[in-house]
């Protein structure tokens, strides 16, 4: 803002000396001033202690560089701000720039030169402005003087500056008008010497007239004349202030700009990761880091108390001259990091950290006496403070680049003993440390993310990737290492140790995010509450559907049970009435009705209202004969007239092909014979008992968790012997953590999405429908804002308004996108308007997304589709679906009525809404079943509801329990429909659901069942093609290392080179496609393609994944279970509950056992050995000879070098030849217990339940 101050007490504030213009930016802009453009307010200033002249919450105002400014009018003639010839002028200001780039001159402030397009362009009366020369600001005072018709310039430029370091810095000028040698100038407080250049020096009066004061910008906002960083405190003076006072201005109690002096032993360039190739980073000088000051107190015993600062906002890679502030905090058991808290905006959905982000790490760790050696390791830039002294750094990571030399992983660090190496994309340093032994307060500082540029108001980063950070020592006299901390409990960091720390992290931080998410979430708990309130409402208005009296003679555990038991007793009726002998209409008549009429006569747009799909719709008629069938009567029935007529405008049907003599005839009779028209084709109405207790445990474990049950879970179910064991093992399933990766896979499809955005949300509980459809948190870390992305599309929203019809209201709307649907009601116009509410403003129908109504005429004929909506109209917000739910409910239940995402979200789960509430319940029911109540879940109109009343019954319990799916699902699973046993003869469940056909798992469960049975490790690479994260953040994600089969993702690269391939990942992925699962999604799919085909067996059995899971190494659940046995015979028992979930037959177990005996007794080599983790551990075993080191990696960075092919395609030979095999089990006795495992893997029961 502008402020003036009086310079000396008792003289009034004119248009003189006494007074001097100070912006200060201690608010918003103020009247006198207006900001233009990229102008950001109430941003930290140069502050104290750094700046001791400062007061601690000093704020400065940032300026975009590309014509962001604060303009200022002239008061008028003689102003303030106009100077003349004899007139003093000195003005100064603080400035931090960021980036500027040589030849610039940027404008701190200047009077005139505004207006390029004005009558008097250059009309400079006074500027001072940064000049980039030999990569440093310097100093630069300009201003114009007329010379008869034109212009002369004169410019003052010091040869010397400051550079880009991220500080503060004080310039100053001072200069007499008319007097060329007057001119003085000053940085940080120390006079530069400088020269005029140009027009040269001069006596001439400069241009005066009513121009306007602009700060940060100049020449009407052109870039290059733009200020591009923060600027604070300028001062204008008219008096020639002295030297002494504008030197006392600086004042600072920051180290010089130098290296810091760390005496750091040995090379750390962690795999060459430090050695760029390719574009050269900046040279930024290194601040020499000074100790935060923290606040020691709130430091818990025992505890790493780690502090996140995310209001720092960097635009170049270097330290803050001042710590930032604290914004979130939380505890650690140590010092090392993988990765940090989620944060959570209110409604309880993944945001997005600021970054570059610091994380500050402290703690008082207790040391015992001696020389140690520490060890300090990150991926982005850090530095370990002990006892307020800087002990060791790492640097900035190196620039990006594709063709680093692989070789430079020939340098790495190696501190002896079991040192683990560093992994790829960080960097470490270490130094011998000696103390007397006794508490040391510790600090970790390191920057997470990186800059790579800026341009304009865009920053480039990279994703904000904490690698592996952490802070070892070793203490004297030891080779090995362990975290810091300030517990007793010690970690260990070599490999082993840091895996299963950072598995400890990680299940305990999952933990605290749960809990984050709650809190946030409760922050909204009023309004769910008045949700969950409106919502039993609206049931106590509706009338209930009653639950029908069980039928004689059928079992039932729930209410669920009678209704299906009702339609089985019907189907029955409907087939006594079938006339013995008579015509059978699904053998007959329907295949005539299905190949010449039902084009045109089913859906939600049958041709003259007529429906030929059921018989209710046929005896119903159309618009224009009434009933088409006359039941016991064809001569009077209308659809016989019609298919008999020769006059072409009444014949059915009207184009194609006649039906002929003898259909006609079959129609006739089956009308005659009273036009019996069973529900379905014949189906098995018997029930069948209760499925064993095995078999139950094994289906219901597969369908809520995605994988059979564990050893344990088997004896513990099988020692349960109270009557209600499998409610309680169902409550147990359905609250497990893995119910969310089993549905991940389902919702991939079904939404068209990435895993990301998905799993968060259904790992924990909340409204995940209505947060999807805000569009709320981020869109890089797993928020729903990524739902609104969809790249290579015309209108993106138009595309997700698909999805979300299908989705969950049913309506398939795919057609709607173009033009309207031809076969169904949805309306292009109601997609815009869905697209719309998405977009949050009007959307206009591109010509991309539209059909010329013109061209389909060409061809004589009237077209089968209808364009009702023409290219460029705009269509506005608004609901389209008032016979699903009246627009005016948002006005009461949105949380934001203005919002039209809030609106939609509304409008698509009220419960006045029965379509949302029936199409979830007929997705859960299909996941359990085999099949839906309606058939294809995505599409209502195209399909039969083959249970009305008890789908509109399972929609309001949804309601009722609060939109609660557990509900739901436990109703199911808890049926006695549910837990029958199957019925063989069954290729699919009938729509009677009288007995379950046998399932197939899905391609995840194939694959997550075969590593979970097996106990072999789910290994593979990390799914990024970017491991050492040096690519911008758009360009190149991760999805981080897969543990379970929807974390997967397609490998092909755009450049589809061999070293940009992940072998263990595609090996999985083969196994994944072959069972249907597809790579990429770009469309919506609720049924995938599950037929079997030759490929299925194959790639089991001969693939390389069939392999991992057959070898019996290291590392193999089974090979343990192999030492354990005491028998062939127990060995088998175990297998068999393992893979199969069930006890061997006799003739099983005497095959297998015979089979094993063979060696059995001498089958172990060595009796060294332990059980650590589940893992066999062989303690006679020596330790491998020769030297280590780090196996060779490719990432984005180094694949375009020539060794990076060679580099993976040694890695998927070692991928198809998996790990070896375990020596300490004997090779020939071995090799048949793979046998066994081969044969139960490959068993056609392990694919189906």
């Amino acid at each position: 803002m502008l402020r003036l101050v009086p310079l000396f007490l008792g003289l009034a504030a004119v248009a003189s000396a006494q007074s001097v213009p100070v912006w200060n930016f201690d608010g918003s802009a103020q009247p006198e001033s207006k900001a233009v453009g990229g102008v950001t307010f109430k941003q930290p200033g140069p502050r104290r202690p750094d700046y001791p002249r400062f007061e601690l919450k000093n704020e400065a105002a940032t300026f975009d560089g590309q014509g962001a400014r604060l303009e200022l009018k002239d008061p008028g003639a003689d102003s303030l701000f106009d100077f003349k010839n004899g007139d003093a002028l000195t003005v100064e200001a603080w400035v931090k720039p960021d980036g500027l780039r040589k030849g610039e001159n940027a404008y701190v402030i200047g009077k005139g030169r505004t207006d390029p397009k004005s009558a008097n362009p250059s009309n400079q009366n006074w500027a001072l402005r940064l000049r980039v020369l030999y990569d440093s600001a310097c100093l630069n005072f300009l201003f114009a003087s007329p010379s008869g018709t034109g212009i002369k310039w004169h410019r003052w430029t010091t040869p010397t500056g400051f550079p880009n370091d991220g500080r503060w810095h004080h310039v100053a000028v001072r200069y007499e008008f008319g007097k060329p040698e007057s001119i003085r100038g000053w940085i940080d407080g120390k006079e530069i010497k400088g020269s005029w250049d140009m027009d040269g020096e001069t006596t001439d009066a400069p241009v005066v007239d009513d121009a306007p004061v602009w700060i940060g910008s100049s020449m009407g906002g052109l870039a290059n004349s733009s200020f591009r960083g923060a600027i604070d405190d300028i001062r204008l003076y008219r008096t020639p202030v002295p030297a002494a006072e504008i030197a006392a201005r600086f004042a600072t109690t920051l180290p010089p700009v130098a290296k810091a002096d760390i005496a750091q032993l040995g090379p750390s360039p962690n795999a060459g990761n430090d050695s760029a190739s390719g574009t050269k980073a900046a040279k930024v000088p290194e601040v020499v880091r000074k100790a935060p000051k923290v606040d020691w107190t709130t430091v818990t015993d025992g505890q790493v108390r780690v502090e996140l600062c995310e209001d720092w906002k960097p635009t170049a890679n270097v330290w803050p001259e001042q710590a930032p502030a604290m914004t979130d905090s939380y505890l650690a058991p140590a010092f090392g990091f993988a990765r940090v808290p989620e944060k959570y905006v209110d409604t309880g959905v993944r945001a997005e950290r600021g970054h570059p982000y610091l994380l500050r790490a402290l703690a008082t760790v207790k040391l015992p006496a001696g020389k140690h050696r520490l060890l300090l390791r990150g991926r982005g830039a850090s530095a370990l403070f002990i006892d307020g002294k800087l002990q060791l750094k790492t640097p900035f990571p190196p620039a990006g680049t594709d063709n680093k030399p692989v070789k430079d992983q020939d340098k790495y660090l190696d501190l002896g003993g079991d040192f683990r190496f560093a992994p790829p994309g960080n960097r470490d340093a270490w130094v011998e440390f000696e103390t007397k032994g006794g508490e040391h307060r510790i600090i970790l500082e390191s920057i997470v993310g990186f800059v790579i540029s800026v341009k304009g108001p865009a920053i480039m980063r990279r994703r904000p990737e904490l690698g592996e950070t952490i802070a070892a020592i070793s203490l004297a006299g030891r080779t090995d290492w362990q975290l810091l901390t300030p517990s007793a409990d010690t970690p260990t960091y070599d490999d082993a140790g840091w895996a299963a720390y950072a598995a400890q992290e990680e299940a305990r931080l999952t933990k605290v995010d749960a809990a984050a998410r709650a809190a946030a979430r409760a922050r909204q708990g009023d309004y769910w509450q008045k949700r969950r309130a409106a919502a039993q409402q609206w049931l106590a208005k509706t009338p209930e559907t009653p639950v029908p009296t069980l039928a004689a003679n059928f079992p039932a555990n729930n209410p669920i049970d009678h209704f299906l038991a009702e339609k089985i007793v019907a189907y029955q009726g409907q087939v006594k009435a079938v006339k013995t002998g008579g015509v059978d209409f699904y053998a007959k008549v329907f295949p005539i009705l299905e190949a010449s009429c039902l084009e045109c006569h089913q859906g939600g747009k049958p041709k003259g209202k007529l429906h030929l799909d059921t018989r209710a719709g046929a005896l119903k008629g159309g618009t224009s004969d009434g009933a088409a069938i006359i039941p016991g009567d064809p001569a009077k029935s209308p659809l016989v007239t019609r298919i008999k007529s020769e006059d072409p405008d009444e014949a059915m049907p009207p184009v194609g092909h006649r039906l002929t003599a003898t259909e006609i005839a079959t129609i006739e009779q089956w009308i005659k014979e009273g036009a019996a028209w069973p529900d379905y084709r014949t189906l098995p109405t018997t029930i069948n008992p209760l499925t064993e207790d095995l078999a139950f445990l094994r289906r219901v474990t597969l369908d809520t968790v995605g994988v059979p049950p564990s050893f344990t879970e088997i004896e513990a179910f099988a020692a349960d012997t109270s009557t209600d064991k499998r409610a309680k093992v169902i409550d147990r399933l359905l609250h497990d953590p893995r119910a969310a990766d089993h549905w991940t896979g389902y919702w991939q499809d079904v939404l068209a999405e990435n895993p990301n955005i998905l799993n968060p949300t259904l790992n924990n509980s909340g409204p995940m429908v209505t947060e999807l459809l805000r569009l709320k948190g981020s869109s890089a870390a797993g928020g729903p804002a990524g739902f609104g992305i969809a790249t290579q599309n015309d209108v993106p929203m138009a595309a997700k308004a698909t999805i979300v019809t299908t989705a969950f209201l049913g309506m398939e709307t795919k057609c709607a996108r173009c033009h309207d649907a031809p076969a169904h009601t949805a309306k292009q116009e109601q997609v815009f308007a869905l697209a719309a509410l998405l977009e949050t403003k009007a959307v206009k129908v591109p010509i991309t997304s539209s059909v010329s109504m013109a061209k389909l005429r060409e061809g004589g004929r009237k077209p089968l589709i209808e364009v009702t909506l023409e290219p460029g109209a705009s269509v506005e917000p608004h609901w389209p679906f008032p016979e699903l739910s009246q627009e005016s409910v948002a006005d009461d239940l949105a949380l934001d009525p203005k919002d039209p995402r809030d609106r939609l979200a509304t409008l698509v789960t009220a419960p006045q809404n029965e379509r949302f509430a029936q199409v979830m319940a007929n997705r859960l029911w299909a996941r359990l079943m085999g099949r839906g109540l309606v058939d294809q879940a995505w599409d209502w109109e195209r399909s039969k509801n083959s249970h009305p009343e008890l789908l509109r019954w399972l929609g309001r319990e949804l309601v009722r329990s609060g939109y609660d799916a557990d509900h739901v699902l436990r109703l199911i699973l808890n049926s006695h429909a549910y837990q029958r046993a199957t019925d063989a003869s069954q290729k699919q469940t009938s729509p009677l659901f009288a007995s379950p056909a046998p399932r197939r798992l899905s391609a995840e469960q194939v694959v997550d069942s075969m590593f979970a049975t097996t106990g072999k490790p789910f290994r593979t690479e990390e799914a990024s093609l970017d491991i050492d994260s040096i690519r911008e953040q758009a360009n190149s994600v991760t999805l981080g290392q897969p543990r379970r089969a929807w974390m997967l993702t397609s490998t092909s690269n755009e450049r589809d080179r061999p070293a940009l391939a992940l072998p263990r990942i595609q090996a999985v992925c083969d196994v994944l496609a072959a069972f249907g699962w597809r790579a990429s999604r770009p469309d919506p799919v609720t049924d995938r393609e599950s037929s079997a085909n030759s490929l299925q067996p194959a790639i089991l059995s001969n693939g390389t994944m069939g392999t991992w899971i057959t070898r019996l190494s290291e590392d193999h659940g089974f090979t343990p279970l192999a030492f354990r046995a005491k028998s062939p015979g127990d060995f088998v028992d175990e297998l068999f509950l393992r893979v199969l979930t069930r006890h061997p037959t006799a003739a099983e177990k005497a095959k297998y056992e015979a089979y094993l005996a063979e060696g059995f007794e001498g089958r172990c080599v060595s009796n060294g050995f332990t059980f650590e983790n589940g893992r066999l551990i062989n303690l006679a075993l020596p330790r491998p000879a020769g030297p280590r080191r780090p196996e060779y990696y490719v990432s984005w960075s180094n694949h375009l070098n020539d060794l990076a092919t060679t580099v993976r395609m040694q890695q998927e030979a070692a991928a198809r030849k998996g790990d070896p095999a375990t020596p300490q089990l004997a090779d020939a006795w071995r090799r048949r217990a793979e046998d066994v495992v081969w044969a139960l893997v490959n068993s056609p029961e392990f694919l189906y339940y």
